[in-house]
């Protein structure tokens, strides 16, 4: 696609991307979890929700519901439940990525490192996996929402100088990691779920829309039947993986409006692994007895002064990097070396040479990567971390800024509690893992290895086909 192209294609999105109550829904492609048999492909989604409590002067109170029905009669996700409640969806591309080239994405990987330094080096000797890709498209939707003192916290932490640039890079972010070829994908959604009792401000409902690919939905939030239209999309969103943590969600019942944003990853390793061997893994927990899985297939590695890194690729989809860290050091401390941000952040490496050379014969030859199967979930609470990072006002009622939520610009919101959960699953075909962000506003001198074994904790990150870092996680233990 050429430049000129994208650009019709862009004007195109925004054009069908406007939240109106009186705008017919626009039909979006169906979305439905890749099945993937015995095999379970590698995926990462990241689903970011953020919840608005009601603002006693927020005005304008209406109880019918909108005409939802579209020209065709389908929907964003064709269940009845959801048919009943959407307003308009935004068109997605047909099929295959939306790459934009030179893209450096200097600010994301920034604020990369700094979330995955703050978040990860917290509870030392569990298992742990974030995604920052998640929280990022979250805190970006978060920031348009805000104002002054507690929109530019927020920046900061994007490191973004204002919030037309950061609008700007998620747009961006959006369109170039874009994949759905029907096996491997990267899919990137959000939506918005109003209260049709209340007044919104119209610019930002479009803006959000437009800017964030945001389909619509609007309802009575204390009506059981909106909240399972919700639960409806979070599961379809989720591939179900994360029922755990959403099967039981609830829509507010004096919420304003919850926002969405979900990511969606999968594919298959490039190489195949072999039946797999007995063997010790050494965690914090103590030794476990496992079965381990073995390719030489496309395997890539990097050796730091501190670790080795073994990069599996996978079909068309980036890669994921399995970094172990030297012996006698934790993923932990070895989150502060700045070599390991220096090889993460880069999207292409200067990877160890496959065949010997007469200038370092002790290259490795054919590498070979041993990995254990791994299958853990993990929650954080996001507030002690956003305040660590800097962002204090938006949790403090006295001093937050959310006035471009209300019609009349009233004040006094404020984020009462924010959270993530996440699963990650690597087997011998592939990996797959999910996240979710839930918010909510109240009122108020290296070595060389023939092989590398993952045999006691690592670091393992998911690496699209752009080179963007979109989640990592930690291997303390295995079952």
């Amino acid at each position: 696609m050429n430049g000129k192209d994208m650009l019709e294609w862009m004007n195109d999105l925004d054009d069908k991307a406007v939240v109106d109550a009186d705008i017919t829904p626009i039909r979006v492609k169906k979305r439905n979890g890749w099945k993937i048999g015995i095999s379970v492909a590698a995926g990462v989604l990241a689903v970011a929700l953020l919840t608005y409590v009601l603002y006693p002067y927020i005005k304008g109170k209406n109880n019918s519901k909108p005409d939802v029905t579209t020209g065709d009669g389908s929907s964003a996700i064709e269940t009845q439940v959801l048919k009943v409640f959407e307003m308009a969806a935004p068109v997605y591309p047909a099929s295959q990525s939306i790459k934009t080239t030179g893209e450096k994405y200097d600010e994301y990987l920034a604020y990369y490192t700094d979330i995955t330094r703050t978040v990860l080096s917290d509870k030392v000797g569990e298992n742990k996996v974030f995604s920052p890709l998640c929280m990022y498209m979250s805190l970006s939707m978060i920031a348009e929402t805000s104002a002054g003192d507690t929109r530019q916290q927020i920046l900061n932490i994007l490191h973004q100088p204002d919030i037309e640039s950061s609008r700007e890079s998620a747009k961006s972010i959006w369109l170039s990691n874009y994949m759905d070829n029907g096996e491997d994908k990267l899919l990137l959604a959000n939506s918005l779920w109003t209260n049709s009792g209340w007044t919104y401000e119209q610019g930002l409902m479009d803006l959000l829309a437009s800017e964030y690919f945001a389909s619509s939905f609007s309802g009575d939030p204390s009506d059981p039947d909106y909240s399972s239209a919700y639960r409806e999309w979070l599961h379809d969103q989720t591939d179900g993986l994360l029922d755990e943590f959403l099967g039981d969600a609830q829509l507010d019942p004096g919420m304003v409006m919850t926002l969405v944003s979900s990511v969606n990853f999968s594919g298959k390793w490039e190489g195949r692994f072999s039946y797999p061997e007995e063997g010790v893994f050494h965690g914090t927990s103590g030794d476990v007895t496992t079965p381990f899985y073995k390719s030489d297939a496309g395997i890539r590695t990097y050796t730091g002064e501190h670790f080795i890194s073994a990069d599996a690729k996978l079909e068309g989809n980036g890669s994921v990097r399995f970094i172990l860290p030297e012996e006698g050091m934790t993923p932990e401390q070895l989150l502060e070396d700045e070599e390991l941000f220096t090889f993460m952040n880069d999207r292409v490496p200067e990877w160890d040479a496959l065949e010997p050379t007469r200038r370092d014969p002790t290259v490795m030859k054919n590498p070979t990567l041993v990995m254990p199967l791994v299958d853990f979930s993990s929650g954080f609470d996001m507030k002690k971390y956003l305040r660590k990072m800097g962002v204090t006002d938006a949790f403090d009622n006295s001093r937050s800024d959310f006035t471009p939520l209300s019609k009349d610009g009233q004040g006094g919101l404020f984020i009462s509690a924010i959270e993530h959960d996440a699963r990650i699953m690597i087997d011998e075909d592939g990996c797959r893992a999910v996240a979710a962000t839930i918010g909510t506003i109240g009122y108020g001198e290296p070595n060389f290895y023939d092989q590398i074994v993952l045999d006691r904790p690592y670091i393992v990150e998911i690496v699209s086909e752009s080179g963007l870092p979109i989640f990592v996680g930690i291997v303390n233990n295995v079952e």
